[in-house]
């Protein structure tokens, strides 16, 4: 008999390749090698048997192929008694059953049943898998085609129950093999025709109950590892339809899951992946396989799907250690979308099942920190400190507890923190800046009364914060609108500062009293930062300022002089549309419009403005100058653009008036 490492062999390259027949003919003729060449018959035979009962061919074509067959089965046998041996006595079969010879075949099947029975002992010596190679299998089923066949000629009730037999032997002992499928679909046959007979059919699994079990979940099993998951769904459901409590319903629920996610039929994968965690929760595989399919979906970008599967593993696994996982990727999502209700409801649970087991480090810290900080309360960072005082995180926590007492009206209490603050964790950046967020933290309260007061304090000790500091502050301020307050920080920032600080300082003080419509003064701050750094990186802010403010005062020429000199740094249609008004030539206004409408791209969603609002201001110096073609192609222009704006109707008026100026 051929040896155990010889068979794996072969069954690898072999049995389970589907190779065709030409293909295997001309390994055939290459091969020298004495073993391969008595494989390779078997083969070609079986190829050569497989054409004949599948493809039309000539009968000149039929009549070789017989022959070859023949020639190679009967080499074959005059070898060992070994796998291929067997399936040499399978494909002679088959050709005599295609010659309609039944009692040929059965005579030749029966005669070497016994051989190949001791071959199939020989395969499982070797634990070689049986149900998927024994040559016993394809002798069976070709046995039931003889008594299919002996039942169609002579309607004998006998040769029906004996094909219900055989067909039904190969299904239950050799479901997962190419010879299951085959046998499952002639025995449902051969079972209708009995019973149509007005008999009662009865199958007894017996001892083979257990390998039937097995092969019928094989078959999907294999079916989903060769990735053809929608052949794989009728196996599972049928054998789950079968066998509800089987040990291996579980691995086939799973699997199922995977086949209709690849096959994008996503609700009924999540139905299967759900019914797995309610009816299998004390599987301990179950976690994993629900998880696997969830970062599935989430991997493919479906966070939706993903999700739910997680809301489910969560439900059903409140023990599993991987459970912080999930519950972290929920808090951290919520978290991240400033979902804040929900992420501090998240970060409460991951905070629990962290402590379940036993966790101590930094995950806790930052759970237990954000549901202390959205919103800022003090008595929850009270708990933070005192659990994890060594924790980088408290001068933070510090710094929000005073701003949470700054809210609350606890000026005291603030400052008292602060003074905390400073003393512990001197060098921490929120020490630093901690009076300049507090004044943040007032204006985004609306206490602009408190706000006020920490920055008189913040003025009263000038050498604990630097020019950066009141530049933050003064930009938070003038972010909020309170320019007063803005101009008081930046006038904190000393000439003698660096560059950078200075520069800020003195475009953020032109722009707080530009902003209180103090436009002279505005203008006077503005033009001594230019005549300081005439170079300054600040120069279009600081210049398009200045045009803004002469605009104000009435300046025209020296407003339209700004604007030339900002535009001819940077191509800014916004800038452009604030300049145009002032052009005291109409044709100079209705070009620079149309310039507008006809350079910008529309692709470009950030132009889609600037594009609208220059064809509506160009339509009526279009009318009064009297070009209507102009206003005609400006309005087409507009409609094409912008179908479903507001403005279209008062544009169809345009169109309509400038139509009708043209025909008469």
């Amino acid at each position: 008999m051929i040896c155990r490492l010889a068979m794996v062999a072969l069954l690898v390259g072999g049995v389970c390749c589907a190779q065709t027949y030409d293909e295997l003919s001309a390994e055939l003729k290459a091969a020298t090698d004495r073993a391969a060449i008595h494989r390779l018959k078997a083969r070609v035979a079986a190829a050569a048997v497989g054409r004949l009962e599948t493809e039309p061919l000539a009968a000149s074509q039929k009549e070789a192929l017989r022959a070859e067959v023949l020639a190679h089965c009967a080499d074959v046998q005059l070898g060992a008694m070994d796998l291929w041996f067997g399936d040499s006595v399978v494909t002679w079969g088959r050709l005599l059953l295609l010659d309609g010879d039944w009692k040929g075949a059965r005579s030749l099947l029966w005669g070497q049943a016994e051989v190949l029975q001791n071959i199939e002992k020989n395969l499982a010596a070797n634990r070689l898998p049986v149900s998927a190679i024994s040559p016993v299998a394809g002798c069976r089923y070709g046995l039931g085609e003889t008594y299919r066949l002996e039942y169609e000629q002579t309607q004998r009730p006998e040769a029906a129950v004996a094909a219900l037999k055989q067909f039904y032997n190969v299904y239950i002992k050799y479901g997962d093999g190419p010879w299951g499928p085959l046998a499952q679909e002639k025995a449902e046959q051969a079972k209708a025709l009995v019973e149509g007979r007005g008999m009662r059919v009865r199958i007894e699994l017996g001892e083979h109950r257990q390998t039937f079990v097995a092969n019928k979940f094989k078959i999907g099993a294999r079916l989903t590892a060769e990735g053809r998951h929608a052949e794989a769904l009728d196996p599972y459901l049928d054998a789950i339809n079968y066998f509800p409590e089987s040990e291996k319903t579980f691995e086939a629920l799973r699997n199922m899951g995977v086949c209709f996610l690849n096959l994008g039929r996503h609700e009924e994968a999540l139905t299967t992946v759900e019914y797995l965690c309610e009816r299998f929760s004390g599987n301990p595989d179950a976690p994993t396989a629900v998880l696997g399919v969830g970062r599935n979906y989430i991997d493919a970008g479906d966070a939706p799907r993903g999700e739910r599967l997680f809301e489910c593993y969560l439900a059903a696994f409140p023990t599993d250690p991987r459970r912080t996982d999930i519950l972290s990727y929920f808090a951290w999502k919520a978290y991240k979308a400033e979902q804040w209700p929900e992420a501090v409801a998240r970060f409460q649970a991951l905070e629990a099942a962290l402590r379940a087991a036993g966790e101590t480090g930094p995950p806790l810290e930052k759970a237990v920190y954000i549901q202390a900080t959205h919103p800022n309360d003090p008595q929850k960072l009270d708990r933070f400190i005192g659990e994890f005082p060594d924790s980088p995180l408290v001068p933070d926590a510090l710094h929000r507890k005073a701003q949470a007492l700054l809210i609350a009206g606890d000026f005291d209490g603030a400052f008292q923190t602060l003074e905390t603050l400073g003393e512990r964790f001197p060098e921490a950046s929120a020490a630093r800046t901690a009076l300049a967020g507090l004044i943040v933290s007032a204006v985004e309260a609306e206490r602009f009364d408190i706000a006020e007061q920490v920055l008189d304090r913040m003025l009263a000790d000038r050498t604990s914060y630097g020019p950066d500091v009141y530049v933050a502050t003064g930009e938070g301020l003038l972010s909020a609108g309170r320019c007063a307050l803005a101009a008081k920080a930046f006038d904190a920032v000393p000439l003698s500062a660096k560059k950078e600080p200075v520069e800020r300082a003195g475009l953020g003080k032109a722009t707080a009293l530009f902003g209180q419509e103090r436009f002279a003064e505005s203008l006077a701050v503005s033009e001594a930062l230019l005549a300081r750094y005439p170079g300054s990186g600040l120069f279009f802010d600081v210049r398009l300022l200045q045009a803004r403010a002469c605009v104000r005062l009435g300046r025209t020429e020296d407003a339209l002089a700004a604007y030339a000199e900002v535009l001819a740094l940077r191509q800014d249609y916004a800038v452009v549309l604030e300049m145009v008004p002032l052009l005291a030539d109409a044709e100079e206004r209705l070009a620079a419009y149309q310039r507008i409408a006809l350079l910008a791209d529309p692709a470009q969603p950030e132009n889609r403005p600037f594009i609208a609002e220059s064809i509506l201001a160009s339509l009526p110096l279009c009318i009064e100058q009297g070009k209507f073609a102009l206003a005609i192609e400006s309005c087409d222009q507009f409609a094409d653009l912008f179908p479903r704006h507001e403005k279209l109707p008062l544009v169809t008026r345009y169109r309509k008036e400038a139509a009708d100026a043209l025909v008469h």
